[in-house]
């Protein structure tokens, strides 16, 4: 056998293993999008994509209000108002503290940094009950603003994107900012025209974790919103689950669907920068 021969069936066992793995991974969302245009009977009659029958009641489902204060739009409307400051937040924060510890040496800086990575092994259950009686003190608890899900973002609460940014930073020539020094910038100037273009892939990675992390929070929205016409979207599919009435799972999936569609745009839209930031975010130069 020659070695093209090998080549050629090594190509053809490799694109097979991943084009199974790929429709493995990929089916369960095509199921999902499939049912939202079946019957509700007809939904686990099989594992079928396409619908025998199509309809579009459980699209026409999602869209009523429930009890008249809120629907999916206005619930989408909700969550993008504190998922979009958050993630703005988070990326200004994170960046400046992982330029700070990945730049700077100061007193106390190896004991910080400890602290800081410590974090990473605290479950954010313990934090719940200490988090909540804070935020109540302060008055945040029902705040229309959603105080107590975007304020935390702008002190780098996110730990995993300071490391993250600060091992993409190890990869960051230091001659590159002597030579911007030299050009009369100050550290500020250095931060903003030199090392945040060169971090783009990282942050784009960052923003869209926090942005698909954000998007899926239930926890922090059913402790800190008590106004049903402030609800967001992840409240709002579990309000479509109506136990007394029975499920209409069409309705449910429609309403599912709908919600995390923005999030899938945006991966796809944003899907080279994220893989170029995760693989070089890991690399120590």
């Amino acid at each position: 056998m020659s070695l093209k021969t090998k080549r050629t069936i090594q190509i053809v066992i490799r694109y097979t293993v991943l084009t199974a793995v790929g429709i493995f991974m990929i089916y369960p969302l095509l199921w999902m999008i499939g049912a939202t245009f079946k019957p509700n009977n007809e939904i686990f009659s099989g594992l079928n994509i396409l619908p025998k029958k199509a309809t579009f009641e459980g699209y026409l489902n999602a869209m009523k209000n429930y009890g008249g204060d809120i629907n999916i739009w206005k619930a989408m409307l909700n969550t993008y108002s504190y998922v979009i400051p958050a993630v703005i937040f988070t990326i200004v924060s994170s960046t400046l503290t992982a330029y700070g510890f990945g730049r700077f040496k100061f007193f106390g800086r190896s004991v910080l940094f400890a602290i800081l990575m410590s974090t990473l092994f605290l479950p954010q259950v313990v934090l719940n009950v200490p988090q909540y009686i804070m935020y109540n003190i302060f008055g945040w608890v029902g705040s229309k603003l959603y105080l107590p899900l975007i304020v935390p973002s702008m002190f780098a609460t996110e730990t995993y994107f300071v490391f993250m940014l600060i091992q993409f930073l190890r990869n960051i020539p230091k001659e590159l900012e002597e030579a911007a020094k030299i050009d009369g910038c100050n550290e500020i100037q250095t931060l903003i025209k030199v090392i945040v273009p060169m971090l783009k892939p990282a942050l784009v990675s960052c923003a869209l974790f926090k942005f698909m992390w954000a998007s899926n929070d239930f926890l922090g929205p059913l402790l800190y919103v008590n106004n049903p016409a402030k609800y967001p979207a992840t409240i709002f599919v579990k309000l479509a689950m109506d136990s007394d009435a029975g499920f209409a799972w069409n309705r449910i999936l429609s309403t599912s669907l709908i919600s995390i569609l923005p999030s899938i745009i945006i991966f796809f839209i944003a899907q080279n920068q994220f893989v170029e930031g995760i693989s070089a975010g890991g690399v120590k130069g």
